[in-house]
């Protein structure tokens, strides 16, 4: 089973998936506006990612910088089969269902959903 990346990770990951190799400080300047975490926060964030297998870090001077282990896709991934088992039992199709009649879609995501139906569907005669 994957590690459980917690939201305040999301928001460290997501800095790190768009700027590695990055340093804490400039994660932590990166997230300024949008928390008020300590550096020292923002640290502990990285050293669980890099604890989680998430992260590697590497040594440069006096920084560590830190780059992605695994992809924004592959941590999407193991959370999408975690929540699928946690909340549907592992049952697609609710899911599914459950999202298309409450998510508020545009017309261009409708129709991505419906090639993508379309596409599984004939791909699984």
């Amino acid at each position: 089973m994957p590690a459980k990346i917690s939201p305040a990770e999301w928001e460290v990951l997501n800095v790190v998936w768009g700027r590695a190799p990055v340093s804490a400080p400039d994660v932590a300047a990166a997230l300024a506006s949008d928390t008020e975490w300590h550096p020292k926060t923002v640290l502990t964030f990285l050293t669980r990612l890099v604890d989680k297998g998430i992260l590697k870090v590497r040594r440069d001077g006096k920084l560590n910088l830190y780059t992605p282990k695994l992809t924004r896709e592959q941590c999407i991934r193991d959370e999408s089969e975690t929540f699928l088992q946690r909340v549907f039992r592992g049952a697609t199709g609710p899911l599914l269902a459950h999202f298309v009649e409450h998510a508020d879609l545009t017309d261009e995501e409708v129709a991505e959903l419906q090639r993508l139906l379309k596409q599984r569907k004939t791909s699984s005669k």
